[in-house]
């Protein structure tokens, strides 16, 4: 808890950067529809293997209202890409844990919930097997834990959403496990992708803009709170440090300032609003999110898998 206020405390703030080097035209993969327009933009540059900044479009309607978590949510559910880790941290709402990018089916058929390495952490102060009151933490969920966080992964890949919802927070136990440190990756993602989660190790740093003619400021507040504006850019930056630590975090790095940096490639996305209209007669073939055929005339309001002609996406009937 210590090292969330601090979070919230240094982003009152603002550190100002370099003007944003985003352009919506280049953008070529947009969720949503709507006269308003956002950009969500995604770097993990440790010193490692991907200096990149991915760079997606989000739009909505005038009638609605959308949050960076909203936005976040909603792209990581239309993109074949981009994986979250969120959890739901208390009064200042849920916090981004991890991020994924590469083949998303493949990182979340790897990633893992390290429970040894959670009940050995110095710096978790969540109790896996007696609730704490010190703390506010009114249950513990013991040697069910592993299966628990195992249950929540499965869910985002069966489900489409991509979005790994951290069992472990304050709604259900008052008191949330940070514990990102312990998601890892089991065999580091090689040529499908990245992944990185951390929150004493390093964390994922909130930065916005309201407009590309702007600077850069670190967030004073979640993605929960963030109101999102036509034109604005939410980018998150993952900041290693040298070693773990409680407290202090800091601004952590801002956004590349280098435009040849950012990236538009990630074009793959999900099709979430195709129907089976004219079932009848085509040579569709539909499975529901367990692998189980389910005939045309069968198909009842939920997610499905759609495969045709050698091609294959998810679909939503309502």
């Amino acid at each position: 808890m210590k090292k969330l206020i601090s979070a919230v405390l240094a982003g009152t703030v603002a550190a100002t950067a370099t003007a944003i080097p985003v352009d919506f035209d280049k953008i070529t993969h947009w969720t949503g529809s709507g006269p308003n327009r956002a950009a969500l933009v995604v770097s993990n540059d440790t010193g490692a293997s991907d200096p990149n900044a991915y760079v997606w479009g989000f739009r909505w309607e005038d009638s609605e209202s959308p949050t960076g978590d909203d936005m976040f949510r909603a792209v990581c559910a239309n993109s074949e890409e981009l994986v979250l880790l969120t959890q739901v941290t208390g009064q200042y709402g849920s916090t981004v844990c991890g991020i994924g990018f590469g083949n998303a089916e493949r990182l979340l058929q790897n990633i893992y919930y390290d429970f040894e390495k959670a009940k050995n952490s110095e710096f978790i102060n969540f109790d896996y097997y007696n609730a704490s009151s010190f703390f506010g933490q009114k249950d513990a969920p013991g040697d069910r834990t592993p299966e628990i966080c195992q249950t929540a992964i499965d869910e985002a890949r069966l489900t489409g959403t991509h979005t790994i919802q951290h069992p472990l927070d304050h709604a259900a136990y008052g008191y949330p496990a940070y514990d990102y440190d312990c998601w890892l990756l089991r065999d580091g993602g090689y040529d499908y992708g990245w992944w990185t989660s951390a929150w004493y190790e390093g964390y994922w740093s909130y930065w916005t803009a309201p407009s590309t003619t702007a600077d850069w400021m670190y967030s004073g507040t979640g993605f929960t709170g963030r109101k999102l504006y036509d034109g604005c850019v939410d980018a998150w930056v993952f900041t290693l440090f040298a070693s773990p630590q409680v407290g202090g975090l800091g601004e952590g790095t801002p956004p590349p300032a280098d435009s040849a940096l950012y990236s538009y490639r990630p074009t793959r996305q999900t099709s979430g609003v195709d129907s089976p209209e004219t079932i009848s007669g085509q040579e569709a073939v539909y499975y529901n999110l367990s692998g189980q055929r389910v005939s045309p005339d069968r198909l009842t309001p939920g997610i499905y898998v759609k495969s045709k002609g050698g091609k294959t996406n998810k679909i939503f009937i309502k």
